[in-house]
């Protein structure tokens, strides 16, 4: 089960979330929780702290965060002033249970600082008359990870250190990933050359804010990864690719989608198409939302030169356009167009990229959630290859 505590200790408005996708993973957050936010911050780029309007949940739709740890404690505080709020804390426990230390921090956490934490939470333990509590260290940092968490039932103390103290709470929720493996991993054509992850796709469909009926776009659909997502969330799909073998593939990874996984309450269409071509689009009917990820790079191989880099940027950014020009005149006012850039790391370790900027002419502004402005693009942390990793930005049709 994603919830790890009884629901009434769950009660809470005042969360952190920590991040799978960094900047990308705080936007999802920003977007998708919309009106239930009363405000959020984010101190560094893995971890936000956020004041909810209500204390039931609302979170279960975010896939791209690690956990949502509530709060024990009202302020950021140091460990001395701390102790009584951990103790409360206990006392809502049977006396059996395994717990951890996880803390986190804007730069590396210091193993000698974890050390020092995990053995004050010990001793209150201990000091609260939890004899048969045990501590389950990490196996590498200073974080347990999630499965652990999962499987052995673990009581998980997050630490987060900000301003000049912790932010003190407790693991409550953790989403399942699991499925999203399985579903990159069993569909029938898994594409090497394009490697977007179902959760990556699930993600970005989020961003996109597109609803159950309503009906999206991948102009440039590889193997359907996005479409999978949207269809399974009950998303009609139309489906564009230059490459007659790409939409074969998306159509049977599609049926399989509809028919394993029981994916029938929604539609798809599929055809062979240039995405950069206006033409492509004069007969197709207006949509809700686009997400997609074009690939306007041949395979990197190895770090090209600077030069290099910077010549293949300037191609891939003029079709980003082009397509771009192309597509909006098929989404609907206030839709929202969700498009992954790439940007290169050249040998002399300086990044290029694509970037998409002016576009108000078409009618494509950038998007902002109502809580936060939002600077574009969006990175994703821990989603790059040696030398290529993704950008995202978000526009609204206007």
């Amino acid at each position: 089960m994603p919830y790890l505590l009884p629901r009434s200790l769950t009660e809470n408005r005042n969360l952190a979330f920590i991040f799978a996708f960094g900047d990308l993973s705080y936007l999802e957050a920003c977007t998708t929780l919309g009106e239930r936010l009363l405000k959020i911050e984010q101190p560094w780029s893995e971890v936000a702290l956020a004041e909810m309007k209500k204390d039931k949940g609302g979170y279960e739709k975010l896939v791209g965060i690690h956990k949502v740890a509530i709060s024990i404690t009202q302020e950021t505080k140091s460990w001395s002033n701390l102790v009584t709020e951990v103790e409360d804390f206990l006392r809502e426990l049977d006396d059996d249970f395994n717990f951890s230390v996880s803390l986190y921090g804007s730069e590396l956490a210091d193993e000698q600082e974890h050390e020092s934490l995990a053995t004050a939470v010990l001793a209150t333990v201990r000091k609260a008359g939890f004899r048969k509590a045990n501590m389950v260290r990490p196996r590498n940092g200073s974080e347990v990870l999630t499965k652990e968490i999962v499987s052995r039932k673990i009581i998980d103390f997050v630490f987060l250190r900000v301003r000049g103290g912790y932010w003190v709470g407790v693991t409550a929720y953790i989403p399942d990933t699991e499925q999203f493996r399985l579903r990159s991993n069993e569909r029938p054509v898994v594409s090497a050359d394009i490697s977007m992850s179902s959760r990556l796709a699930k993600l970005l469909l989020n961003i996109s804010g597109v609803e159950k009926g309503q009906t999206i776009l991948d102009p440039f659909c590889g193997s359907g990864t996005i479409l999978s997502e949207a269809l399974l969330a009950g998303v009609n799909c139309i489906g564009v690719d230059r490459d007659r073998k790409r939409i074969e593939n998306t159509k049977r990874n599609l049926e399989w989608t509809s028919r394993t996984l029981s994916a029938k309450s929604a539609s798809y269409s599929l055809k062979v198409g240039d995405a950069t071509r206006p033409e492509t689009f004069e007969d197709s009917a207006k949509v809700d939302a686009v997400v997609t990820e074009p690939i306007f790079l041949p395979r990197i191989t190895f770090a090209p030169s600077l030069e290099r880099a910077q010549k293949l940027v300037r191609n891939s950014s003029r079709l980003y356009s082009e397509s771009l020009y192309s597509i909006t005149g098929i989404v609907k006012q206030g839709g929202r167009v969700v498009i992954v850039t790439p940007a290169l790391t050249a040998s002399s370790g300086k990044e290029v990229s694509v970037v998409l900027e002016n576009l108000e002419e078409v009618g494509l502004v950038p998007f902002q959630p109502r809580v936060k402005h939002f600077d574009y693009p969006a990175k994703i942390s821990h989603e790059k290859t040696r030398w290529v990793r993704r950008l995202v930005y978000v526009f609204e049709h206007r």
